[in-house]
């Protein structure tokens, strides 16, 4: 039989109950557009950072932020992919509004073509790698 290494008190039962109502309450709150709007975007910035941060792109998050919201012209490859990922993530929220998007090897390849377009040679655009790293 399981025996946990804790004690159930009224004082955590309590705090349990309280989580919840507020859990229950947030999910029931209904935003104004602008707000949703504000969330989406600071989701997509720091998404972009991190995801592109972990394949070694070294841009710091006020850079990624500076990037997505002026979109200059000539990029620097890391400035590249920030726009690219970022331009990815918006298209994905706008087709999941309207419809399903079936997480599938196509969705996989389109997305990967999009993400490195003008970073890589156009025969690598959306293709599987066959050889090594």
């Amino acid at each position: 039989m399981f025996k946990p290494s804790y004690t159930i008190t009224n004082k955590l039962l309590a705090n349990i109950k309280k989580i919840s109502s507020v859990i229950i309450e947030l999910n029931n709150r209904r935003f104004h557009k602008i707000v949703l709007y504000e969330l989406e975007k600071k989701a997509r910035e720091i998404s972009t950072y991190t995801s592109t941060s972990i394949e070694g792109n070294p841009l710091p998050l006020t850079d990624v932020k500076q990037i997505i919201k002026n979109k200059p012209e000539n990029l620097r490859s890391s400035e590249q992919e920030i726009i690219n990922y970022n331009a990815v993530l918006e298209e994905l929220n706008i087709n999941l509004k309207k419809q399903s998007v079936n997480f599938d090897i196509d969705l996989i390849l389109s997305v990967h073509k999009k993400i490195v377009n003008k970073l890589l040679p156009k025969y690598q655009l959306g293709k599987l790698r066959k050889e090594p790293v």
